[in-house]
């Protein structure tokens, strides 16, 4: 019989568990006597040194992790544990994503990657734990694993905001009605535009299951429904936050020559730009306590011609300095509404940008969260 061949991802794994990667950088901490395929159904063992305590690590090695496939461990290694209460198993995966991490540490499951993310907890003994680490030093094949869908930016966070608006049963069909229907109403109340906010009934379809892999989105039946959404909206703020300053680059501030109010900027802007626009942050949010307005944020269409709004900074100041921003996704334009004929985002892309500046305005984004969109939420 012919020798079974190595799997890559374990032996990538297992070499650098020889070269101490996940425990780089950790005083005190070192990993000893790596095992390949140790004994069934583990697939490698290492002993982890903290001083003078040991433990032996019986690790299950896949390419990725993701929340929904720790949801179907834990049955098999709360059972081994039973069976075994005298090993320690853990989860070692070339890179594991923050949500799969947090499912971890909630669910008491210890884990490993080659970032140096690593939560060990055995009681009496030892606890390791450090998280936030990124990828460093290793290939693409070894850090990305199975391509999933980035449901948090472009065209497919469309979708998240038809789900976020309203928490209820969705199908995929529904979905896509559901941005044609916004598509028309748009359309409807801003005339001569032609945004469209339609995705393909595939695309949707990817965007769903990736929910669904992070356990975002559950199924029942032909449906989805999301069970948490304050947590789905939360995962949401914290992506945007990190591109937020990235995004900075594609906006320019000017002078405000027309006031500190809505009321007052708002017909001067409509003066000057002929295309759909949008308030959002701290000014759209005007019902909220905390609020100090040191900069007023518009959403631009991308494309408009905005000559006269950059000669805006040669204007005297009237009030906060205007920012002007090309969103990522025309996505940002859904659900929007209008408050003394001033255009505003939804509550939902208010929050995200509150959310995304933080200090005082994060302040702002949890009012918004307590006050308007979880009540409107209901019992979804």
């Amino acid at each position: 019989m012919s020798p079974t061949l190595p799997n890559p991802i374990e032996a990538s794994i297992a070499d650098a568990f020889e070269k101490q990667l996940p425990a780089e950088d950790l005083p005190g901490i070192s990993i000893r006597d790596v095992r390949r395929q140790p004994e069934e159904p583990f697939d490698l063992s290492f002993e982890l040194i903290s001083g003078s305590n040991r433990v032996r690590v019986f690790g299950e090695v896949k390419r990725t992790f993701t929340p929904n496939v720790l949801q179907q461990i834990v049955p098999w290694i709360e059972r081994f544990k039973f069976l075994r209460p005298d090993i320690v198993i853990a989860v070692i995966a070339p890179m594991l994503s923050q949500q799969a991490q947090a499912y971890c540490i909630q669910n008491g499951l210890n884990f490993l990657d080659l970032a140096g993310n690593i939560f060990i907890d055995v009681p009496g003994k030892l606890t390791v734990q450090r998280t936030g680490r990124r990828t460093k030093g290793l290939s693409a094949a070894e850090s990305e694993g199975p391509r999933s869908l980035n449901v948090f930016s472009g065209r497919t966070s469309r979708i998240l905001r038809v789900l976020l608006e309203n928490p209820k049963s969705w199908t995929l069909s529904d979905i896509s009605r559901e941005l044609a229907a916004e598509t028309e109403r748009f359309r409807a109340s801003v005339p001569n535009t032609q945004l469209d906010f339609q995705v393909s009934l595939g695309s949707i379809s990817k965007a769903t299951a990736s929910l669904e892999e992070q356990l975002l989105i559950r199924r029942r039946g032909m449906s989805l429904v999301v069970p948490e959404p304050q947590r789905l909206l939360e995962q949401w703020a914290e992506k945007y936050r990190e591109r937020y300053r990235w995004r900075l680059r594609s906006s320019f501030q000017t002078n405000n020559p027309f006031g500190r109010t809505l009321e007052d900027i708002n017909p001067g802007l409509k003066s000057i730009i002929t295309t759909p626009y949008l308030f959002s942050g701290a000014i759209a949010a005007s019902d909220a306590p905390f609020v100090d307005i040191d900069q007023v944020e518009i959403f631009l269409i991308a494309g408009a011609s905005d000559r006269q709004l950059r000669e805006l900074k040669s204007e005297p100041d009237a009030g906060p300095k205007l920012r002007f921003t090309y969103p990522y996704d025309d996505g940002v334009f859904m659900y929007s509404r209008r408050v003394s004929e001033a255009p505003l985002a939804s509550a939902i892309q208010v929050y995200l940008d509150l959310y995304a500046r933080g200090g005082r305005d994060f302040k702002q984004a949890e009012y918004l969260l307590a006050n308007f969109i979880r009540p409107r939420w209901g019992k979804a």
